[in-house]
């Protein structure tokens, strides 16, 4: 028992030396074009793990009604469709170097999430993502309003579709270097 004791904190040493080197060496990819590596492995069941323990004990009672709608479907014009696009609507320009990539939240993926895990990822925003925390200038009734159209965007009618098409700007395509 003994051996395999000092053969595991042998083994995390090294571990923890070679991580260390790493990041003090600058060797680490840190920039949004690099491949993805472990990091992008890891990171989503890391999500998946904190959401479970973060949304544990929340009760959020997303609004149904087509008013709560509305005025979720006003604030993720806003602030939401330039990274997570919407059907028919591409993804803003800047949110095409977005590494990872901001999801389709109209996709079957994000949709299933549980309305407490969206309310809270609005909220809080994820860590190095990209993804900015609405919760510091957004109240609860906002966020809710908001998660009420994310879930209504896998089946957004034509008339949302303008709407959210009025957000569009002239798009400028660069070309590859």
């Amino acid at each position: 028992m003994g051996k395999v004791l000092l053969g595991a904190v042998l083994l995390l040493v090294i571990a923890g030396g070679v991580t260390y080197y790493l990041l003090w060496s600058g060797r680490f990819p840190v920039g949004a074009t690099a491949p993805a590596d472990v990091i992008d492995r890891v990171a989503p069941w890391a999500l998946s793990r904190a959401l479970k323990k973060e949304t544990a004990s929340l009760s959020i009672q997303i609004p149904k009604d087509a008013a709560a709608r509305a005025r979720g479907l006003s604030h993720y014009k806003e602030n939401c469709m330039p990274c997570h696009a919407a059907p028919g609507i591409e993804k803003s320009e800047f949110a095409q170097g977005l590494n990872p990539s901001a999801p389709e939240l109209y996709s079957p993926m994000s949709q299933e999430y549980t309305d407490a895990e969206l309310f809270w990822i609005t909220k809080n925003g994820i860590r190095m993502t990209g993804m900015p925390a609405f919760g510091v200038n957004h109240t609860d009734d906002e966020i809710r309003d908001i998660v009420a159209f994310v879930r209504r965007l896998p089946e957004i009618d034509d008339a949302e579709t303008a709407q959210l098409r009025s957000a569009e700007t002239e798009h400028h395509h660069h070309e590859a270097r």
